[in-house]
């Protein structure tokens, strides 16, 4: 008789959140492991009930919004991940972009990795790969290289608004910093949910509502960009922003409708062109363990690095990706 295989309990991003919802509607233990496919049922239940809830608050839709959410619909959003280049011979090595828990599994080291454990104690980000849904060429802040992904990557993920540092600092109004140096230096953050520094159910609970599955994405990027509109003030900034909003309702080239829907930020821009050029939504999408190289669609590196890049020998399989970045794109 053949045997099923083991199902591998969760060690996934998310499993905190799924958890943590599952404790909320019972006090009773509910002695069953919520295995990866739970999880991943659980991710897609809590998806649809809060785009539900969304579509609830958000109603009735203007005819500008309900135009808004056909245009995006057949745009597939920019998937792009960004790293270091002292971190890119790596992923090449491995074939594939890793989490942080399997980064350290082969390399046994200190790592200089982007993922804080604020965030792997909210909803386990040592456990996914990351990258940036709408912004045409990811967030600079996270390093130098653009890797371009595959739409169908996605059907991999989830997505939540932003990041889990953000979430805790701005929505949940904690010193993430120093909780951030805190758990980095070895530390535990305080027990009592009392303490401004505690990360615990209530965090967790709240940042569960943010979740969004791929099947979403597009929806959730029109549903934020209207929420923008809608709260747009009579300032001449909130006007140029309204041109854009009016713009996209027309744009057919998805380069140009993702530009206008996160414009190229303006470095040492004034507080005006902030307010101008302010992005109408974005999602961080999370990807468990590893991306494999083959949802690359190119690896843009900086042009002064470009020829030591492809001189690599673990480039060579690779050539065809890897290109020099254009010069207007940070």
């Amino acid at each position: 008789m053949i045997q099923a295989p083991e199902v591998k309990p969760a060690q996934q991003a998310g499993h905190p959140l799924a958890t943590t919802r599952r404790s909320a509607i019972n006090v009773l233990p509910f002695h069953r492991k919520l295995d990866a496919t739970k999880l991943k049922k659980w991710l897609e239940i809590s998806s649809r009930c809060t785009m539900s809830e969304f579509e609830l608050f958000l109603s009735p839709l203007t005819a500008e919004e309900q135009k808004l959410l056909k245009a995006i619909e057949n745009k597939p959003a920019p998937i792009v991940n960004r790293l270091h280049l002292e971190n890119l011979r790596d992923v090449l090595k491995q074939k594939a972009l890793v989490s942080l828990r399997v980064e350290d599994e082969i390399k046994k080291d200190d790592l200089s990795h982007t993922t804080p454990a604020v965030e792997n104690l909210l909803y386990g980000a040592f456990d996914a790969v990351f990258a940036s849904v709408g912004p045409p060429n990811g967030s600079p802040r996270y390093g130098d290289v653009v890797i371009h992904l595959k739409d169908s990557v996605r059907e991999n993920g989830w997505a939540t608004p932003f990041s889990g540092m953000h979430f805790m600092y701005a929505i949940q109004h904690k010193d993430a910093r120093k909780m951030q140096d805190m758990l980095a230096a070895g530390k535990s953050l305080p027990e009592s949910p009392y303490n401004p520094l505690h990360l615990g159910f209530n965090d967790r609970l709240h940042f569960s509502h943010y979740v969004v599955t791929e099947r979403y994405w597009n929806q959730m990027l029109a549903f934020q960009a209207i929420l923008v509109y809608r709260n747009l003030d009579d300032s001449p900034a909130s006007e140029k922003v309204r041109q854009r909003f009016t713009a996209l309702l027309t744009e057919e080239d998805p380069q140009k409708f993702w530009n206008l829907y996160i414009p190229p930020r303006i470095e040492n821009g004034t507080a005006e062109q902030d307010a101008e050029n302010i992005p109408f939504g974005y999602l961080e999408g999370k990807f468990d363990d590893r991306v494999s190289i083959d949802f690359f669609t190119a690896i843009q590196v900086p042009a002064s690095k470009l020829a030591e890049v492809r001189s690599w020998p673990e480039a060579q399989p690779y050539l065809h990706l890897i290109q020099a970045k254009p010069a207007d794109i940070p």
